[in-house]
C-alpha cells in the first residue's frame, strides 16, 4: 500500500505526463472503488471530481483511466490529508491562577463527549463573574485530543452568530460557502450555516463548539446543527435552565477553601498576608461572595500594596458599602449569593476605581463603549487622538487596567485586550456619570466610521484580514450608537458592514445591513436625500448579485430619478445608477436597453471624470460585456483593451479589477475561438484572484472555472 508521500509523486508523474501503467495497476490494487464527487485539496494541488469520468487538478484535465486512478488517489489521501488541518481554535489561554472546578469538568466531559447518537449541547450557567468562559476554556484545552474534528470558539454576546460560523467555515476552513443551490435559487442564511455543519472539515471525528456568553437562546438555536452527531456544542451563560433539552451544569461560588486557595495563588507563594490572617481572609472572601473576578480584583489590589492588612483590605471593603448604602440590599437580598457576590465585585471594583489616577478614568470609561470582544489597542489610540489625549498617558492608563484586572490580554493576538461583561457594565455606569459622555461617543464613532469609509466594494483579502477585528466595533455603533453618528456619516454606519461582507460574496450577512441602511436613512434625512438614493442604489446592487432582477429594478430606477432630480442630469452618481441600471438589464438579456445606458455613462463619466479614472474604465468595461454578449466581438475588443491598460495604469496589477478585466479580455478570446491568446490571460487573472482575494473567493472560482473550461475546449478541438 503506497503511503501519502508514495501518492503525491503519483500525482507528480501525472501531471508531468511521466506516470506509467504500472502507477494506474498499482493504484487500482492499492485503492478500492470510488465515485465521490467534490472539490479537494491534495497537497499544494486544488483538485475538482467534476460530474462523469473527469478530473480536473490544477489547470489540467484528466478522463477515462486516468481520472478512474486519479479519483481512488483523492479517496485515499483525504483522510490522512485532511486530519492534519483540523482546526483548534480556543482564543484564550485562560488564567494562571484556575483552582478548583474538577468536578464540574468531570461532569461537562460526561454529558458531552459520552452522549451517543445525536448532537450534544451543554450548558454551563451561573451569574457573572463566577468562571464560566475560564472553565470552558480549561476543558477545551485538556480535552484537545477528544475532538480530532477541530475545536470552534463563538463570543456571541451581541454578535451576529450565523456571520461568525460563516466566515469560520470561509477562513478557517477554506471553504467556499455557496450563494445558490443546484436550481440557481439564491440560498438564505440558514441555508448556508446548515452547509457549513454539514461540510465541516475534516469529514471525520468529534468537533467542539463553544458558544461563549450566551444571552438569549432564540437568537441563535436556529443556527445550531442539526442532525450531524459528531457535533459537541458547550454553551456559557448567565441564564438558569436555558432550555430544558440541554444537560445543564450550574456553576455555583467557589467553595471557602477554594477562594482562599484562589487568593493566595494571586499574591504569590511568598506573600504570607493570608496565612498570618487566616480568619480575616475567609472573612474576605466571603465578603466578596466566594466569585473569582472579586477575588481577582482585590487579589491584584494587595498586590499593588504590600503593606496593606486583609484587615484592613476587608475594612476598606465594607467603608466602600457603606458610601452606596442608598442603593444597599435588604436582609433578603443578602441571603441570595448572586445579589451578594455581584455587590461584592461591585465594592472591589469601586475600591480598585478610587485607586486610579484621572487619565486612567477616562480611558476605562472610553473603553465602555467598545464590543464586548476583543479589542486592538490600535482603535484606542485611534480613539483617543480624536479627543486630543497624549498617546504616552494612553499607553500608561492600560498599563494600569491591567494590573488591576480591569482588562484582561489576549496572549493569542498581541495587543489585542478583551473585558469582562461584568467590568463593561461598571465602566459604562461610570461613563453614564461623565459630562463628557457625548463628546467620547461622538470621537468613536467619527473614530469608526473613517474605518468603514476605507472598506471597499470589492476588499482583498489581506485588507478583510486587517479590519476584520473592526467588524465587531462597527456593527457596536450601528446597533447602539447611532445617535452619535453624524447625517453625513450615518449612510456608512451600515455601508462599510454591507461592503464588508457583499465583497466576501456572503450576501446573505449584507443584506441587513443594505437594509437597514435604507430604513435609517430615510428616517432621519427624509425622502428626499442623496443618501436615500444611495442606499436604495446599494440595496439593489445586493439584489442584482443574488439573482433578484425583480427586485432589484424598481430600486435601481427609483435610485435614478432621484438622483436626477436632487443633483442634476450631470453628476457622477447619475453615471453610477446608470451603469448599474444597464448592468441588471444586460444580466436579463435586454441588450437593447441597456446598451443606451452605458453609453451614457461613459460619456458622463468621461465629461465629469476626465478620461482617466477607474469609473471610466468600468464603463468601457461593461459596454464591452455588452457587446460581446452580443457576438459584437470587433466592438468589444478595442473596450476590453483600452479598459485594462486604464486599470494597470491606475490600480496596478495586483488589483481585484485588474484581474476582472484580464479574465473578461480572455472570455472574448475564447469566444472567438482564440484559445491561444486567451490562456495566458487567464492564467494570469487566477494568479492575481488567488492572491489578493482568496483561492475560493466567488471571482477566483469564477477564473479558475473559464480557464479549465478552456482547457477542455483545447482538447475538443484538438488544439
Amino acid at each position: 500500500m503506497p503511503d501519502s508521500d508514495d501518492l503525491l509523486a503519483m500525482i507528480e508523474r501525472i501531471l508531468s505526463h511521466q506516470h506509467t501503467e504500472a502507477d494506474l495497476v498499482l493504484l487500482r490494487q492499492a485503492i478500492s472503488a470510488s465515485s465521490s464527487q467534490g472539490t479537494l485539496q491534495i497537497g499544494k494541488y486544488n483538485v475538482n471530481i467534476g460530474e462523469g469520468k473527469d478530473v480536473h487538478i490544477g489547470d489540467k484535465v484528466y478522463h477515462g483511466a486516468d481520472a478512474e486512478a486519479i479519483r481512488e488517489i483523492i479517496k485515499e489521501i483525504l483522510p490522512s490529508q485532511k486530519a492534519a488541518t483540523a482546526v483548534k481554535y480556543i482564543p484564550y489561554t485562560g488564567v494562571r491562577n484556575f483552582v478548583g472546578r474538577s468536578d464540574e469538568l468531570v461532569k461537562i466531559h460526561e454529558k458531552l463527549y459520552q452522549q451517543q447518537n445525536t448532537v450534544a449541547i451543554s450548558a454551563v450557567s451561573g451569574m457573572g463573574g463566577i468562571g464560566k468562559t475560564e472553565l470552558a476554556v480549561k476543558y477545551a484545552r485538556e480535552h484537545e485530543n477528544y475532538y480530532p474534528g477541530g475545536i470552534c470558539w463563538f463570543s456571541v454576546r451581541d454578535r451576529n452568530l450565523a456571520a461568525e460560523i460563516i466566515q469560520f467555515t470561509q477562513l478557517y476552513l477554506n471553504l467556499e460557502v455557496p450563494q445558490k443551490d443546484a436550481r440557481e435559487n439564491p440560498l438564505d442564511i440558514h441555508q448556508q450555516v446548515a452547509w457549513c455543519w454539514q461540510n465541516w472539515q475534516p469529514p471525520e471525528g468529534l468537533v467542539l463548539v463553544v458558544l461563549d456568553d450566551v444571552t438569549d437562546l432564540k437568537d441563535i438555536k436556529e443556527f445550531l446543527p442539526k442532525t450531524n452527531n459528531r457535533f459537541r456544542i458547550l454553551i456559557t451563560t448567565r441564564q438558569r435552565r436555558l432550555d430544558i433539552n440541554y444537560a445543564e451544569i450550574s456553576l455555583d461560588v467557589l467553595s471557602p477553601e477554594e477562594a482562599l486557595s484562589l487568593l493566595k495563588g494571586i499574591l504569590g507563594e511568598n506573600d504570607r498576608r493570608v496565612d498570618r490572617e487566616i480568619e480575616i481572609a475567609n472573612s474576605l472572601c466571603k465578603w466578596l461572595g466566594y466569585l473569582p473576578l472579586g477575588l481577582e480584583l482585590i487579589g491584584r489590589y494587595l498586590v499593588e500594596d504590600p503593606d496593606l492588612s486583609i484587615t484592613e483590605m476587608l475594612q476598606a471593603l465594607r467603608e466602600e458599602r457603606l458610601k452606596n448604602e442608598a442603593i444597599s440590599p435588604s436582609f433578603e437580598d443578602l441571603e441570595n449569593t448572586e445579589i451578594t457576590a455581584k455587590l461584592g465585585v461591585r465594592d472591589a471594583f469601586n475600591l480598585t476605581w478610587e485607586k486610579l489616577d484621572p487619565k486612567t478614568k477616562r480611558v476605562g470609561e472610553l473603553l465602555s463603549l467598545f464590543s464586548p470582544d476583543e479589542i486592538a489597542w490600535e482603535y484606542v489610540e485611534s480613539v483617543s487622538k480624536s479627543l486630543s489625549w497624549e498617546k504616552k498617558e494612553v499607553n500608561e492608563a492600560k498599563k494600569q487596567l491591567y494590573k488591576r484586572h480591569l482588562i484582561e490580554r489576549l496572549e493569542s493576538v498581541e495587543a489585542n485586550y478583551k473585558i469582562h461583561p461584568l467590568i463593561r457594565e461598571f465602566l459604562r455606569d461610570k461613563l453614564g456619570e461623565l459630562e463628557e459622555v457625548n463628546e467620547f461617543k461622538q470621537a468613536f464613532t467619527s473614530t469608526f466610521m473613517e474605518i468603514a469609509q476605507t472598506i471597499p466594494q470589492s476588499p482583498t483579502l489581506e485588507f478583510i484580514d486587517s479590519v476584520k477585528t473592526a467588524i465587531p466595533h462597527l456593527t457596536e455603533v450601528a446597533e447602539n450608537l447611532l445617535d452619535a453618528v453624524s447625517d453625513e456619516n450615518l449612510i456608512w454606519a451600515f455601508t462599510g458592514l454591507a461592503w464588508y461582507y457583499n465583497g466576501q460574496g456572503l450576501y446573505a450577512l449584507a443584506a441587513p445591513w443594505y437594509q437597514g441602511c435604507v430604513s435609517a436613512v430615510r428616517l432621519r434625512l427624509g425622502e428626499n436625500h442623496p443618501h436615500v438614493a444611495q442606499s436604495l442604489n446599494n440595496l439593489a446592487y445586493l439584489y442584482s448579485s443574488q439573482g433578484r432582477c425583480e427586485a432589484a429594478e424598481p430600486l435601481y430606477i427609483q435610485a435614478l430619478e432621484l438622483y436626477k432630480q436632487l443633483l442634476g442630469e450631470n453628476h457622477p452618481d447619475v453615471a453610477t445608477s446608470l451603469n448599474n441600471l444597464a448592468g441588471l438589464y444586460r444580466s436579463q438579456g435586454r441588450y437593447e436597453a441597456a446598451e443606451p445606458l452605458y453609453i451614457q455613462a461613459l460619456e458622463l463619466r468621461k465629461q465629469l471624470l476626465g478620461e482617466n479614472h477607474p469609473d471610466v474604465a468600468q464603463s468601457l468595461n461593461n459596454l464591452a460585456l455588452l457587446y460581446n454578449s452580443q457576438g459584437r466581438y470587433e466592438a468589444a475588443e478595442p473596450l476590453y483593451i483600452q479598459a485594462l491598460e486604464l486599470y494597470k495604469q491606475l490600480l496596478g496589477e495586483n488589483h481585484p479589477s485588474y484581474a476582472t478585466s484580464l479574465n473578461n479580455l480572455a472570455l472574448l478570446y475564447c469566444s472567438q475561438g482564440r484559445y491561444e491568446a486567451a490562456e495566458p490571460l487567464y492564467i494570469q487573472a487566477l494568479e492575481i484572484a488567488e492572491r489578493v482575494l482568496d483561492v475560493n473567493h466567488p471571482n477566483t472560482l469564477t477564473c479558475r472555472g473559464n480557464l479549465e473550461y478552456l482547457r477542455t475546449q483545447q482538447r475538443e478541438s484538438g488544439g
